[in-house]
C-alpha cells in the first residue's frame, strides 16, 4: 500500500466533499464520483420502498374499481380492463424489474411512466363516459400525482418530468369536460398547478436535505477512517504499530490457515547512547533509516514490518519457518550494519547495528501472536547477552558480523 497515495487520495475526497458542500447552485446532482457513492449507498433503500409503496398503490388501484362502479357505470367495464388489467400487470412488472435491481434511471423513470399511465387511464374513463358525475373524476390525477411526488418521493429530476406529464393529462382530461364552465376548467387547471408547484418545492428541500445530510455522514466517516488509520501507524517511520499487526494478522487467519508464521523481533543497539550523542533528531533520522531497510528486505506480500515501541521493530513473516527465517534476519541484520550509520557504542564499535530474536508458529484459529512475540522477545534477551549484533537463534556456518563490537 503506497501511504502518500492513500493520503492524497483522502485528501481529494474531502476537498471534493467541502466544495460540493459549499455550493449553493439550484442542481440537486454530485459530480460522477459522489453521485456514483450516493446511489450505492442509497440506491437499495429505494428500491424496497418503491417495491412497498408499489404494490400498496397496486392494491389502492384496484379498490378504486368500486369507485368507477358508482361514478362511470357507463365506463365500467372499460375501467376493468384498465385498471385489473393493465395497471396491475404494469406495477407488476415494475415491481418485479425493480427487484433485481436495475440502474438508477430505470428505477426512476419506470415510476415516471406509471404515474403516467395512471394519469392516463383517469382520462381515458373520464373520455368514455357520459355520467354526470365525471366531472369531477379528473381529480384522481392529483392523487396520482400526490402518490408519485410526495408518497414514492421520486428523484427531483424524474418528479419533475411525472409532474409535467401527469398535468398536461389532467389539462387534457379538463378539456374533454365539454359540459363544464371554463370558469370550473380554469379553477381546476389552477389548483393542479399549484399542487404541482408546492409538492415540487417541497420534494426539492427534502432531497436537498438528504444529500447534504449524506455528505456529511460521509465527510464524518472519512474523519473517522483517517483517526483510525492515525491510531495503527507509527507517524515517524509510516510503518504499522502492534495494534495494525494485530489486525492484519487477524485477516490472515482463514486466507493462511495451517502454515508456518515467524516472528522476528529487532533491537537497535545502543539506541540510548546514539540519542545521547547525536541528539534526538538525529535518531529519528536513524530509525527512519533502519525501517527502511528492513522493509526492503522483506517481501511486498506476505511480510509486514512494525515499528514496536521505541528503538524495536517486528517483522512479521508468512510461509516462513524457522530457519529461513533466520537466513532472512541475517540478511537484515548485515545490510544494516554494511550501511555504516555512524555510532560510538559503550564497546567501541563505530556504526550502527541490530539485534534479532525469532520465534516460529503456525497459523490457525488457536494462533497466539502475543504468545509468539514474547518467545520472539525471549530471543531477542539472548542475542543481546550473546554481544548484541547477532540473531538468535544463530545461522549455523555464521561468518564473523560486519561492524562486529570491539
Amino acid at each position: 500500500m503506497d501511504l502518500q497515495s492513500d493520503q492524497n487520495a483522502v485528501e481529494q475526497q474531502f476537498e471534493l466533499i467541502d466544495q460540493t458542500l459549499g455550493e449553493r447552485g439550484f442542481a440537486l446532482h454530485f459530480p460522477r464520483e459522489l453521485e456514483k457513492q450516493f446511489e450505492e449507498e442509497t440506491g437499495p433503500a429505494r428500491e424496497r420502498w418503491y417495491v412497498r409503496m408499489g404494490l400498496l398503490s397496486l392494491g389502492m388501484s384496484d379498490l378504486l374499481i368500486a369507485l368507477d362502479y358508482f361514478s362511470i357505470p357507463d365506463a365500467f367495464g372499460l375501467a376493468l380492463v384498465l385498471r385489473l388489467g393493465l395497471m396491475t400487470a404494469l406495477t407488476a412488472g415494475a415491481v418485479w424489474i425493480t427487484m433485481r435491481h436495475p440502474p438508477a434511471f430505470v428505477r426512476e423513470g419506470m415510476q415516471v411512466i406509471l404515474a403516467t399511465v395512471m394519469a392516463l387511464v383517469v382520462y381515458a374513463l373520464v373520455a368514455s363516459s357520459t355520467n354526470p358525475l365525471r366531472e369531477n373524476y379528473h381529480l384522481g390525477i392529483l392523487f396520482v400525482m400526490m402518490m408519485t411526488v410526495m408518497v414514492l418521493r421520486l428523484r427531483w429530476r424524474y418528479a419533475v418530468l411525472a409532474v409535467i406529464t401527469t398535468v398536461t393529462v389532467q389539462i387534457m382530461t379538463l378539456a374533454s369536460l365539454h359540459e363544464a364552465s371554463a370558469q370550473s376548467k380554469g379553477a381546476s387547471a389552477f389548483l393542479s398547478l399549484a399542487f404541482a408547484g408546492f409538492s415540487l418545492m417541497a420534494l426539492y428541500s427534502l432531497e436537498k436535505m438528504e444529500r447534504q445530510g449524506w455528505l456529511r455522514s460521509v465527510r464524518d466517516r472519512l474523519c473517522a477512517k483517517v483517526f483510525e488509520e492515525m491510531s495503527i501507524i507509527d507517524p515517524l517511520t509510516g510503518l504499522g504499530n502492534r495494534r495494525a499487526l494485530e489486525q492484519w494478522v487477524n485477516t490472515r487467519r482463514k486466507a493462511n490457515a495451517n502454515r508456518p508464521v515467524s516472528v522476528v523481533m529487532v533491537d537497535v543497539d545502543y539506541f540510548k547512547a546514539y540519542n545521547d550523542t547525536f541528539g534526538h533528531l538525529a535518531g529519528d533520522d536513524c530509525l527512519r533509516r533502519v525501517s527502511g531497510l528492513l522493509v526492503s528486505e522483506a517481501r511486498k506480500t506476505g511480510d509486514r514490518v512494525c515499528r514496536f515501541g521505541g528503538e524495536e521493530f517486528l517483522v512479521f513473516l508468512i510461509d516462513i519457518d524457522l530457519q529461513t527465517a533466520i537466513t532472512v534476519a541475517e540478511r537484515m541484520r548485515r545490510e544494516i550494519a554494511a550501511k555504516r550509520i555512524p555510532h560510538k557504542t559503550p564497546t567501541g564499535s563505530n556504526c550502527v547495528t541490530a539485534s534479532f530474536g525469532i520465534a516460529t508458529g503456525r497459523l490457525g484459529d488457536d494462533f497466539d501472536l502475543n504468545a509468539l512475540i514474547e518467545e520472539a522477545d525471549s530471543a531477542l534477551y539472548k542475542a543481546k547477552q550473546r554481544g548484541r549484533n547477532c540473531v538468535e537463534p544463530p545461522l549455523l556456518g555464521l561468518a564473523e558480523p560486519l561492524c562486529a563490537a570491539g
